[in-house]
C-alpha cells in the first residue's frame, strides 16, 4: 500500500474526520458518509516541522525571520499543477506559493478550514 493515497472525509453532521488509505481492503470511502453531509480531502503527500500529515483544507504557520508568522490554508488547484500554500484570499491579492518540502517541513499545522476558519481572516 503507498502512503500518497491517503484520504480524509470531514463529516458536517458529526463535526469530526474519517481517516482512510486506498489499498487498505476498503472498497471507497467510510458508508453513511455521502455529498453534501461530507467533503473529501486527500493527503498531499508532504508532512509539517511535527512530522504530521499535511492534507489539503489544513490550515498552516509559518514564520518567516522578515515579516513573521504568515497563516494559509493548503489548497488543491489543478490550473497551477497541484497544492498551493495560500495566505491571502482578499480581492486582488492572491498570494501563495506552490507546496513544496521547503514549505511543509517549516510550518505547523494549526488547524483546519472546518474547525478553525477564524484563522484565515
Amino acid at each position: 500500500m503507498s502512503d500518497r493515497f491517503k484520504f480524509r472525509i470531514y463529516s458536517f453532521l458529526e463535526k469530526s474526520f474519517y481517516f482512510f488509505s486506498i489499498g487498505d481492503g476498503e472498497d471507497g470511502y467510510p458508508q453513511g458518509l455521502a455529498g453534501g453531509v461530507s467533503e473529501i480531502q486527500q493527503y498531499t503527500g508532504l508532512t509539517d516541522s511535527n512530522d504530521v500529515p499535511i492534507y489539503e483544507g489544513d490550515i498552516l504557520k509559518i514564520h518567516y525571520d522578515v515579516g513573521g508568522d504568515v497563516i494559509g490554508q493548503v489548497l488543491y488547484e489543478a490550473d497551477h499543477g497541484g497544492y498551493l500554500f495560500q495566505w491571502e484570499r482578499k480581492g486582488p491579492n492572491q498570494n501563495y506559493k506552490n507546496l513544496n518540502c521547503d514549505i511543509a517541513f517549516e510550518s505547523i499545522i494549526v488547524g483546519n478550514i472546518f474547525d478553525n476558519k477564524e484563522l484565515l481572516s
